[in-house]
């Protein structure tokens, strides 16, 4: 909690211009982004190791697409596709996959995490973002598919995949080869305000920093930091199904990269939306697949709290949906869980906090903020130097209405 002890503060802190916290997505890439200004000492504290498999920034790949039903986001991922490119020019690398993107399902009058059908087909409209229509028969045809007759679909062509993986790596290791200084396996552990303008922050190996601004970055462990800060998001972090599923040689290539919208269920307590990811290595035969709902009991507000075992029954909702949905499933590989921070109207938050002005923050990912990864790095290196912001963020406001 905030505190004035002086036991601590009397120690020599280390002076550094910026502190990372948090060496997921978003840590990484503002590190990536500040390492271009030489004359900065930034240092990154990462709880656990760089990369490590139970942070929501974790796997091969995720999704980038512009199929969006706000406008704003599909802007924003206009925006982080033009960063991504730089990127992959400035470092002679491939970090973006174009292999297209199928949303289908129901159409009904109701927004979901992910969007919908009629809300995406509208912006694309509006923003002359090229797309198909395919119906039912169409996506059968195309498709290693079974849809329900009624199914509608649109499938835009320019979006694709980012490698995760590899991404976070650039990131890691150009900001290591421009001097930025990282701590692995050292979190927080107090937060001190030594004077109106200062604030003192020992990690758990007993390190002190005198940071001039500070980045919270901390994805599902954001509400442990904040409470050093009095300061309550009412953060949710829901645990996530996904793993990897072998298909038959002769269906895997016919595999898009999908999103199905279906009504939830209260009687069975389906949540209807489901994804799946092409297979990048056709003799693996795996595909990537997942639930994008939680069910509220696994809904929490601390990782202590977090349930990390596959819940059998969600397991079976999406083996069913598999076998009823696509042709040539065969079996389950691996199944896991992962975090996604949720606020209450799904949108990221990113900002300095209120009472703090010298510490931005970043969260609220809700499992789609890695396709936004450059512009996200990038907007968080100009709120820390006070420049003027590529993108307007008012959406992402920390004071918004809909957070309270």
């Amino acid at each position: 909690m905030i505190s004035t002890d002086s036991s601590v503060t009397s120690q020599l802190p280390i002076k550094v211009d910026v502190l990372i916290v948090g060496g997921g997505m978003a840590g990484l890439s503002t590190a990536y982004y500040l390492s271009q200004y030489a004359h900065l000492k930034t240092v990154l504290l990462e709880a656990k190791r760089i990369g490590h498999s139970h942070c929501s920034s974790s796997g091969e790949e995720r999704m980038y697409r512009r199929m969006y039903s706000s406008e704003y986001l599909s802007y924003l991922q206009e925006k982080s596709l033009q960063e991504w490119r730089s990127i992959e020019v400035k470092h002679n690398c491939q970090l973006l996959r174009s292999n297209g993107l199928l949303f289908y399902g129901d159409v009904w009058g109701e927004e979901t995490i992910e969007g919908s059908i009629l809300g995406a087909k509208r912006v694309m409209e509006q923003k002359n973002i090229p797309f198909e229509e395919v119906d039912a028969t169409a996506m059968a045809t195309r498709w290693a598919m079974k849809p329900h007759k009624d199914f509608i679909g649109l499938y835009e062509m320019s979006a694709g995949m980012v490698w995760a993986h590899k991404a976070l790596q650039l990131f890691y290791q150009e900001a290591l080869a421009q001097g930025v200084t990282f701590y692995q396996e050292e979190a927080v552990d107090r937060i001190i305000v030594s004077s109106p303008n200062q604030i003192i922050v020992k990690s758990t190996k007993g390190r002190l920093f005198a940071p001039n601004k500070i980045v919270l970055a901390a994805s599902a462990w954001t509400n442990e930091l904040l409470a050093h800060f009095q300061q309550n998001l009412e953060l949710e972090i829901w645990s996530m199904l996904w793993g990897y599923y072998q298909v038959e040689k002769g269906e895997i290539e016919h595999f898009p990269q999908w999103f199905c919208f279906q009504k939830a269920n209260p009687n069975t307590g389906d949540g209807g939306l489901y994804y799946g990811f092409p297979c990048h290595d056709l003799d693996s035969g795996l595909i990537k697949v997942g639930i994008d709902w939680c069910p509220p009991k696994y809904r929490t507000r601390t990782m202590a709290d977090f349930r990390r075992e596959p819940d059998p029954k969600l397991a079976q909702f999406l083996d069913r949906f598999l076998r009823k949905n696509w042709r040539g499933i065969d079996k389950c590989v691996s199944l896991q869980c992962c975090p996604y921070t949720m606020t209450k109207d799904t949108l990221f938050v990113l900002d300095r906090l209120p009472q703090f002005p010298q510490v931005t923050i970043f969260t609220g990912g809700s499992g789609q903020a890695f396709k936004f990864a450059p512009i996200l790095g990038k907007l968080l290196s100009e709120l820390v130097l006070e420049q003027e912001l590529s993108v307007d963020i008012t959406p992402f406001n920390i004071q918004r209405v809909q957070l309270n």
